[in-house]
């Protein structure tokens, strides 16, 4: 049961991670965590990759009016 639920948390955090890299999950960091300060570059790292996915949304939403006046 041990091993069952280690690999439940692995997966589940893989699956975190791959949703915020590819642009599926919005993550905000807040200041502190459990009275740290999250580091600055960290915070600008997923400020970076929501405002990459907000471009890539508008591109594609752009390429698709497009494509679709040519029908």
């Amino acid at each position: 049961m041990r091993f069952l639920l280690g690999w439940t948390v692995k997966l589940g955090f893989l699956a975190v991670v791959y949703l915020t890299m590819t642009g599926n999950l919005k993550v905000q960091l807040p200041e502190t965590v459990l009275g740290f300060e999250v580091p600055a570059p960290a915070r600008q790292w997923v400020e970076r990759n929501n405002q990459v996915s907000d471009i890539a949304n508008k591109t594609q939403t752009g390429f698709k009016q497009i494509s679709d006046s040519f029908k």
